[in-house]
C-alpha cells in the first residue's frame, strides 16, 4: 500500500502559469501527488504525517532541458573538451555521476542531456532508474549528430551526407536514446566550427527529423545563427537550442518570418542561461575576475535584458519558450540552476513564478513529458523543491533549497543527498 504524507507550505507555485498560492497543502501518495488543496480545507481531516514547510515555498522539481553531464564546467572550453575526448569510460562515468548528484542539490529532478560520448549517459540514466546512483531522471541524446570537424565532433558521431545522417540517426535510436540532438550550426566550444554558419542543409536536417520521428524520438537542434534556425524550423525539429539570432557578420538578426513560422509550427525555443550569462547578473557588477571579463566580452550589450530582448520578441509572437542552463559548459555548475532562473527574471522582465513555469511545466512540454512532471497537480509525479522563505510577486531571487523530492521521496535534505 502506498505511503501517504502531506506537505504544508506557506506558498505554492504549481508551475502552471498561475500566481503563487498561500497556506496550501500537497498530498503525496507513493510516487505521485494525490491532492493540492488549501490547508484550511483539509487540516481537520488529515490522518497522515505532515511535513512542515509552513514558512517556505514549494515549487515543482526543475526540468533542465539542456545539460551535458559528462562535461566538467572548466573555465576554458579546451580543458572540458580534453577531459571528454581523452577520458576513460570510468573517468567519464564518475564525472557523470557527480554531475547528476549536483543536479539534485540544485533542485533539478529531470534533465535532458544534449551530448555525451559513447552513449555513457544512457548507462547513467539506467543506473539512476535502477537505484544504483542518485540523480535526476535523464532523457539522453547520446553523442550529437554533427559534421566532420563540426561542433562537438570530438564526441564521435559525424555524418556528412543524407545517407550518413540517416544511418547515424537510426543507430542512435537503436541504441536507446530518448531524443536526437543535431548540430545545425557550429559552436563556441569547438574551435573552427564557425557558429555563424549552418552545418547542415535543410534537406539533411529533414532526414534526421523524419527518421527520429518515425522511431518515436523528438529532435533538438543546436543553432547559433539565423540561417541555421531557419533550416531547422523548416525541417521540422521540435526544439531549437540556444536559438542564437546572428547573421554571418555576428550582428543580431531576428528574422520575423522565421519567428512567425516557429509560432505557427509550435517549435520550441530552449533558452540557455549559462554561466557566461549569469555573470551579467547585477550581483556580479564590479567583479573584476577573468570570468566576468569573458562574460562582458561575449555580451553584445553588457546587459542581460538587452542581450535577450529577442526572447521577449518570440514570446510576444506566440513562440513557446523554455528556460534551461547548458550546465557542464564553462562557468556553469550543475547545482546553480537557481542562477538561470534569476537570469530569466532579470532578462525577460517577468516575475519569479512565471520563470519557474518556463523552467518546469513549459520545459516538460518541450520535452514531451508534461503529463508526468513539471507541475504540482493531482496525478503528477511528486517531484518538488522546498525553498526557504515565502515567494511573492516581488521576489527577485529564490531562497535556499531546504529539500528536494523526486518520485515522492526526499532525495536532498538540508544540502545532503539522501540515499535509499
Amino acid at each position: 500500500m502506498a505511503t501517504t504524507r502531506w506537505i504544508r507550505c506557506a506558498t505554492l507555485v504549481t508551475g502552471l502559469d498561475e500566481p503563487p498560492q498561500h497556506d496550501m497543502a500537497i498530498e503525496v501518495v507513493g510516487e505521485r501527488i494525490g491532492r493540492v488543496a488549501p490547508w484550511a480545507a483539509i487540516a481537520g481531516s488529515v490522518d497522515a504525517p505532515v511535513v512542515d514547510a509552513s514558512a517556505d515555498t514549494v515549487v515543482p522539481g526543475f526540468v533542465d532541458a539542456h545539460v551535458h553531464l559528462l562535461f566538467t564546467c572548466d573555465a576554458d572550453h579546451t580543458v572540458t573538451r580534453a577531459a571528454v575526448e581523452a577520458g576513460t569510460h570510468a573517468e567519464l562515468a564518475l564525472t557523470g555521476a557527480r554531475s547528476a548528484a549536483e543536479c539534485l542539490l540544485g533542485g533539478v529532478t529531470t534533465v535532458r542531456d544534449c551530448g555525451d560520448r559513447d552513449l555513457l549517459t544512457l548507462t547513467l540514466r539506467d543506473a539512476i532508474n535502477n537505484g544504483v546512483a542518485a540523480g535526476p531522471r535523464i532523457l539522453a541524446a547520446g553523442p550529437p549528430v554533427t559534421v566532420t570537424g563540426g561542433h562537438l565532433y570530438w564526441c564521435g558521431n559525424t555524418a556528412d551526407s543524407p545517407d550518413e545522417v540517416r544511418r547515424v540517426t537510426r543507430r542512435l535510436c537503436a541504441a536507446g536514446v530518448d531524443v536526437v540532438k543535431v548540430m545545425a550550426s557550429g559552436g563556441n566550444m569547438t574551435h573552427g566550427s564557425n557558429p555563424r554558419l549552418p552545418q547542415y542543409s535543410e534537406a539533411e536536417l529533414a532526414v534526421v527529423v523524419d527518421e527520429a520521428h518515425r522511431l518515436g524520438r523528438r529532435v533538438a537542434a543546436h543553432a547559433l545563427n539565423t540561417e541555421s534556425i531557419r533550416r531547422a524550423v523548416a525541417a521540422g525539429v521540435d526544439t531549437v537550442e540556444h536559438c542564437g539570432w546572428r547573421g554571418v557578420d555576428g550582428a543580431e538578426d531576428v528574422a520575423a518570418d522565421v519567428v512567425a513560422e516557429m509560432a505557427r509550427r509550435g517549435t520550441w525555443a530552449v533558452v540557455t542561461f549559462a554561466g557566461i550569462n549569469r555573470l551579467l547578473l547585477p550581483e556580479y557588477a564590479g567583479d573584476d575576475s577573468p570570468e566576468r571579463a569573458a562574460a562582458l566580452s561575449m555580451s553584445n550589450h553588457e546587459d542581460l535584458a538587452r542581450d535577450f530582448a529577442w526572447v521577449r520578441t518570440l514570446r510576444e509572437a506566440g513562440v513557446p519558450v523554455a528556460v534551461a542552463s547548458d550546465a557542464g559548459v564553462r562557468f556553469t555548475p550543475f547545482r546553480r540552476f537557481d542562477e538561470s532562473v534569476h537570469c530569466g527574471i532579470d532578462a525577460l522582465g517577468i516575475d519569479a513564478a512565471e520563470v519557474i513555469s518556463l523552467a518546469t511545466w513549459r520545459a516538460a512540454q518541450a520535452l514531451g513529458i508534461a503529463d508526468e512532471v513539471g507541475s504540482l497537480a493531482t496525478g503528477m509525479r511528486a517531484d518538488l523543491v522546498v525553498l526557504s522563505g515565502k515567494l511573492t510577486g516581488a521576489t527577485k531571487r529564490l531562497g535556499p533549497i531546504r529539500q528536494v523530492w523526486r518520485d515522492g521521496r526526499v532525495v536532498v535534505d538540508d544540502g545532503r543527498i539522501m540515499l535509499h
